[in-house]
């Protein structure tokens, strides 16, 4: 059984909330979803350092869902090369542009710089911050892809030189498809061992 916290958390939180609902990706016959779980709820908000009033709020929790769906199909379409429809773009628009903007002026380092904040409902807040991450990476045409093992639909970003990964774990779906086409080529060897006969 999968356990409520991912073993590693992804490079952009859309992928996070894409990755809590994924296929078994041995039989690819049920899909196990970690977004009802407080646990992982908890652990998302934290390492993203986002501050909410209820972890726990039923609304926010079906406006994360949708979003998830959103972005699953925005995404797709992106590994596609295919552009976003427009009522992708108006639901991400929308999205983005829940909380309200304010600039600040920040010391960094000595030098005073202005910093785009937003400001409003917590929840607001992060589901636009969500949204806004998978702009980033459409945006910058950064390698997401989808798990190689056609029973899996975890999403990554590949950041190997050459782009040449495939799987989302290579010790789990890689070994996985590794070990199934051994076994097919050793059946197959098998098979055609057999001497010649008629029936």
């Amino acid at each position: 059984m999968a356990g409520p916290l991912p073993n590693e958390w992804a490079l952009e939180p859309c992928l996070d909330l894409i990755n809590t609902r994924w296929r078994d990706h041995v039989q690819g016959t049920h899909f196990h979803d970690r977004l009802p779980h407080p646990v992982w709820r908890r652990g998302f908000l934290d390492h993203w350092g986002y501050r909410v009033h209820d972890p726990d709020d039923s609304a926010a929790i079906e406006r994360l869902r949708y979003l998830r769906v959103i972005l699953r199909a925005s995404l797709e379409r992106h590994i596609a090369g295919r552009p976003l429809t427009s009522g992708q773009r108006r639901e991400i628009e929308a999205a983005i542009n829940g909380p309200s903007f304010r600039m600040r002026v920040v010391d960094t380092e000595g030098r005073e710089t202005l910093f785009l904040e937003r400001t409003g409902d917590p929840w607001d807040i992060v589901i636009a911050e969500v949204a806004t991450s998978a702009i980033r990476i459409i945006g910058q045409d950064r390698a997401v892809k989808e798990c190689a093992n056609p029973n899996c639909t975890w999403m990554f970003i590949d950041t190997t030189r050459g782009g040449t990964r495939r799987w989302c774990d290579t010790s789990i779906c890689g070994s996985l498809i590794n070990v199934r086409r051994f076994r097919s080529g050793a059946a197959y060897t098998q098979h055609s061992s057999k001497p010649f006969s008629r029936p």
